[in-house]
């Protein structure tokens, strides 16, 4: 009993020396409990220098390395040629994404109900000089690429068709308005209104256009001063069932009117001024609308034997 008497006496000293020592002033403290831990500290440093000794033999601190200039530069060129493909590899997915977008334009656009395959070709050379010339291709027969072919750009824009001359590997395009080119000058066209979604080779009031030149037609149409003007700027003018051209680009957007002007000689004909949407001069792709051969004589009365007819 005095035993543990004892022992509460001692605890409860203890607890009002540390509860003294905690109010009691800082600079009444530093000078004693300073070296107090020096000497309480001192039996434990020869362990600590110990543990640190084998914490840095287990795992030992590595030093800096420093690139010389010879590997710094190489690092440099490394990364600069590794950014360069990065930028190279995202302009080609952007090419062919507008590839893509031009393929699915060209099936999508409402025309003329033609069976046709769309193939993306690129423009290697323009005409020289950066004026409105023929555009070298690089698809040919190979390709399924035959003379007259159709191109287009943006699913419906009419650029022009493939000339005769077609090589296994390349072919020529003539854009729509080459005054060298009877059928690129002379096209015989409709005008639909700009609101009227109709689009197809026979919607909308019939004109035959002739080229002028700097990407313009201009032709004449019947005009009832009853009616009023039925054609209006912005109107479209797509190309009708022209037999000079193949039946894919029947129904193909040729440009806007943009003027409209009387005729001293004939006032009841008005003299429209289309213009074309597009610059063939600075195309890099455009879209061919390939269609299968049309079979000669010959090549059907062959096919009807073998068939056994």
């Amino acid at each position: 009993m005095n035993r543990l008497l004892q022992t509460d006496r001692a605890l409860l000293i203890t607890s009002v020396v540390v509860l003294l020592l905690s109010i009691a002033p800082t600079r009444w403290l530093v000078p004693w409990t300073a070296d107090l831990g020096s000497i309480i500290q001192l039996p434990l440093t020869p362990l600590g220098h110990a543990a640190s000794g084998v914490v840095a033999y287990v795992r030992p601190t590595q030093a800096e390395v420093v690139p010389s200039i010879s590997e710094l530069k190489r690092i440099l060129a490394e990364r600069d040629a590794f950014r360069g493909r990065w930028h190279s590899a995202r302009l080609q997915v952007e090419q062919l994404e507008k590839e893509l977008a031009q393929v699915q334009g060209a099936r999508n656009a409402s025309g003329v109900a033609i069976d046709w395959t769309p193939r993306n070709a690129v423009v290697v050379r323009h005409a020289p000089g950066g004026i409105a010339g023929p555009l070298q291709l690089n698809a040919g027969s190979r390709q399924g690429v035959l003379p007259g072919t159709v191109a287009v750009v943006d699913g419906d824009q009419l650029v022009g068709r493939i000339a005769d001359d077609v090589s296994p590997l390349s072919s020529t395009l003539i854009p729509i308005g080459i005054t060298s080119d009877p059928t690129s000058r002379d096209l015989l066209a409709r005008i639909t209104p700009a609101e009227d979604p109709t689009v197809g080779a026979d919607a909308g009031k019939s004109i035959r256009l002739k080229s002028v030149g700097g990407g313009r037609f201009e032709g004449l149409i019947a005009w009832d001063p009853r009616q009023g003007d039925e054609i209006r700027q912005g109107d479209q003018v797509r190309l009708a069932r022209d037999r000079a051209w193949q039946s894919t680009a029947w129904g193909m957007l040729i440009g806007t009117v943009v003027e409209i002007q009387s005729t001293d000689d004939n006032p009841l004909r008005k003299r429209v001024i289309v213009e074309t949407l597009l610059y063939p001069e600075r195309l890099p792709t455009v879209t061919l609308k390939l269609q299968a051969p049309t079979p000669e004589p010959d090549d059907v009365r062959t096919a009807v034997e073998e068939g056994g007819g």
